[in-house]
């Protein structure tokens, strides 16, 4: 968007589906927008027909999806179990140690060792981050899952497609224009999963129509939910939208049969 400075005043006349909804402010406002794409920390991209007219943006960062441990997912019974147990273990009690052991003995037979194993590994992981003094500024977890997000993508109303178009405008240029891009972004650095939050926070959005727009996503444009143990980092930003998911291995399989599939259109 900021390789030319004549973008800026194209952008004060973009218009969305709904007026002055979170999409509409953030690609007019040049403090935000402008600022993150020039900074660096979102990449926007403007599609443009040959008149320079904006037809749609849609932007694109680096992001994190987190993999839980799901050997050591617990009930909320269990859970509380093993935070007592680590409890007594940061006393150094052993007698205390000895009577939850009997206790889980007595409560839930065998499983007593693999939750005492789960307490264990968790006081480890907690003491580590103390020991190297970054407590305080690291969260710890099973696994981080190396993704991008897919974070803004949004029409503008303005543009008047073609009569030659004859497929819907956000359909093509995901398979034709932003596929392509985050398929070469991949061959470049490590990543396993493009994903989106669905939706924006407009005041008005309604139950039906998110779910009209899931399924858009999930029909037209191959996305998914989450397979199980997999979790989104959500911003307030995406507060009341809907993460959904594509793994990158599939994506030039899915550019493929996606044409064959809505051959029709």
């Amino acid at each position: 968007m900021t390789s030319k400075t004549e973008n800026k005043e194209l952008l004060k006349e973009f218009v969305s589906k709904k007026a002055n909804n979170s999409l509409e402010t953030y690609i007019r406002d040049e403090n935000k927008a402008w600022t993150e794409d020039l900074e660096g920390e979102t990449r926007v991209y403007l599609v443009k027909d040959e008149f320079e007219n904006i037809a749609l943006f849609f932007s694109v960062k680096c992001g994190l999806l987190v993999g839980e441990n799901m050997e050591e997912k617990l009930s909320e019974e269990y859970q509380a179990f093993v935070d007592a147990i680590i409890e007594v273990k940061k006393e150094n009690n052993n007698e205390g140690i000895q009577r939850m052991y009997d206790a889980g003995t007595s409560l839930y037979g065998g499983e007593v060792d693999r939750l005492f194993e789960i307490a264990a590994h968790r006081l480890e992981t907690k003491m580590e981050a103390t020991e190297i003094g970054q407590s305080e500024n690291t969260i710890n977890v099973p696994n981080c899952i190396s993704a991008m997000e897919l974070k803004h993508f949004c029409k503008n109303e303005k543009f008047i497609t073609p009569k030659e178009v004859d497929i819907p405008l956000g359909f093509g240029i995901f398979w034709e224009v932003i596929v392509p891009i985050l398929i070469d972004i991949t061959k470049q650095v490590g990543c396993k999963y493009i994903y989106l939050f669905a939706a924006d926070k407009t005041i008005d959005q309604d139950e039906l129509r998110m779910k009209k727009l899931i399924s858009h996503y999930k029909s037209n444009l191959k996305f998914s939910e989450c397979d199980e143990g997999i979790k989104f980092i959500k911003p307030e930003y995406d507060n009341h939208c809907y993460g959904l998911i594509q793994s990158v291995s599939k994506l030039k399989s899915n550019r493929e049969a996606i044409w064959h599939e809505f051959s029709d259109i």
